[in-house]
């Protein structure tokens, strides 16, 4: 994601807020006009899957409605066609996705809000709540399920910035690096890559360094016979 120069200081902040969104199914066939917004409103679509949930899948992605009466309609809608899973990721990206997808129910979307993407890509049915088109994690621990339900792998972190990648690689690597690299162009060894492993390893800077004692407090590791008690001296 490209930085804006009018945004402030904190736009310049080292982490990036994810969050997930879904396309359900009655807005799965406007999936690329809905991408475009996302992208266009300053997000970055980290990663993409298109699924069809089955009925216990979605019972486990919505498992917070368990119990409320529409619960049923939800898993049956959200398992009656495909649906594509985003990682989305922006400065406080879970609010700002929340913002751009607008009310819940469609006709308080299309009433209050007619420019979110409810508003644009819901159903407008007495069950508006869940045919509103879209889906987002309400709050971080609820992204960090959510992403991990459909992508187990993925490491939900932080995001660094070109410019603090820069300034890391400068701060951390290059005063190493340099040096081996230097070395390594005069020797010229018939395999760099081992070579340049073993120097790097021997001149680690963060090998810690074994400090010596003063004499007078080092152990004295000598065997010493101990002088007789006069016990055992009275018995020999």
């Amino acid at each position: 994601m490209s930085d804006i120069s009018s945004d402030s200081e904190a736009e310049y902040h080292a982490y990036s807020e994810r969050t997930l969104a879904v396309i359900k199914p009655e807005a799965f066939e406007d999936a690329d006009d809905i991408e475009n917004h996302i992208r266009n409103n300053g997000f970055s679509i980290l990663a993409k899957r298109q699924v069809q949930l089955t009925p216990e899948q979605a019972a486990e992605l919505y498992r917070g409605h368990y119990g409320r009466p529409h619960f049923p309609h939800l898993v049956a809608h959200m398992s009656s066609g495909p649906i594509i899973a985003l990682v989305l990721a922006t400065k406080n990206c879970i609010q700002k996705w929340r913002n751009l997808m607008g009310p819940a129910r469609v006709i308080e979307a299309q009433a209050y809000w007619p420019d979110s993407l409810r508003a644009c890509y819901g159903r407008r049915t007495k069950y508006g709540d869940y045919f509103n088109g879209l889906h987002g994690s309400e709050n971080y621990a609820e992204a960090l399920r959510e992403i991990h339900f459909f992508f187990p792998t993925m490491v939900v972190g932080p995001i660094l910035r070109n410019w603090q990648i820069s300034d890391y690689i400068q701060k951390n690597l290059t005063a190493t690096l340099l040096p081996a690299l230097t070395a390594l162009a005069h020797e010229r060894p018939a395999e760099p890559i081992l070579w340049l492993a073993d120097y790097l390893q021997r001149h680690n800077p963060n090998e810690p360094e074994l400090v010596l004692k003063p004499p007078e407090q080092r152990e004295d590791r000598c065997c010493h016979t101990p002088a007789p008690s006069e016990e055992s001296a009275a018995t020999k």
